[in-house]
């Protein structure tokens, strides 16, 4: 790699984490995928143009990657590109002449409220390890909150006895989640029992693993994994998927779709409108069941 696009690289990066507050996940996929395109020839201080990345994205899809995983690329090009152009690095940003491939939406997977239940019953509460097992299962439910923000949740930001948690949700934006009274019940008794687990360096989260350290998103996913294993009605359930559980169940009971943007932290209500057809879809259902005109 040339210096200047090795400098103009590590800018990108301290741009990407510092400037624009993403997750540690998202400035790595996003400076590899700026290497990628240097590793195959391509030039940040010189060259980077529209021509030079449809080359690149051609050779990418020719080895059959998805229309997703193109669109993620052009997506990484536009913000790279009108980096290069705000910081006057270049007179014209050369990606608006990208156009990513259409990418057909699919509706996330939930729970039934039943499964849900049937994942969380089968964590031993007899046990320290079990009660926190269960007490992050209930949160991600509860309060529908991602992996990584269940695993960064801190002790302090966790108040039990007014039922609220403070997150810090994607581009460090700060939500309060209101919890129920399910998911304060096993959040009481693992800060109780948290203590059991605490070393003398203590990193000041919510969860920590049986030595005292803080738990990160893939511990999360295990936890959720082990339960959802021994819980058949819940097969190939993940975090997200208790997450879209949430979303879908208040929209259901009747929740109006702002307020469940704001509890799922989304920064644009599109990402939430994608739940209201899985309510549509259900109502539908109901009807052809229901109503004498939808039977055949």
């Amino acid at each position: 790699m040339q210096e200047e696009d090795r400098l103009i690289l590590e800018s990108f990066r301290d741009e990407l984490q510092y400037g624009r507050g993403l997750s540690p996940l998202t400035v790595k996929a996003y400076i590899a995928q700026m290497a990628d395109f240097i590793q195959e020839g391509g030039s940040l201080a010189e060259g980077f143009d529209a021509s030079s990345m449809r080359e690149y994205l051609m050779v990418r899809a020719s080895r059959n990657l998805s229309p997703r995983t193109i669109a993620r690329m052009v997506s990484c090009f536009h913000t790279f590109s009108s980096w290069l152009k705000e910081t006057g690095r270049t007179d014209v940003d050369r990606s608006q002449l990208l156009q990513p491939p259409r990418i057909p939406r699919s509706l996330p997977g939930f729970l039934g409220v039943s499964e849900v239940k049937s994942v969380m019953n089968v964590y031993d509460i007899s046990r320290p390890k079990g009660i926190r097992d269960r007490a992050v299962v209930e949160l991600l439910y509860g309060a529908g909150l991602r992996a990584a923000e269940a695993a960064s949740l801190l002790l302090k930001n966790t108040n039990i006895a007014a039922g609220t948690v403070k997150v810090m949700g994607k581009g460090k934006r700060e939500r309060i989640v209101p919890l129920p009274a399910g998911t304060t019940e096993y959040l009481d008794k693992w800060t109780h029992s948290r203590f059991l687990f605490a070393a003398d360096e203590d990193p000041g989260t919510l969860f920590i693993s049986v030595r005292g350290r803080k738990l990160d998103p893939r511990d999360i996913r295990r936890i959720v994994s082990a339960g959802v294993a021994r819980a058949a009605r819940a097969a190939g359930a993940t975090p997200h998927t208790f997450r879209h559980s949430f979303a879908t169940h208040l929209l259901n009971a009747g929740a109006d779709i702002r307020t469940v943007q704001e509890l799922l932290g989304h920064a644009g209500i599109g990402t939430t409108q994608i739940y209201t057809h899985l309510t549509t879809e259900k109502l539908k259902g109901i009807y052809m069941k229901s109503h004498p005109r939808g039977k055949k």
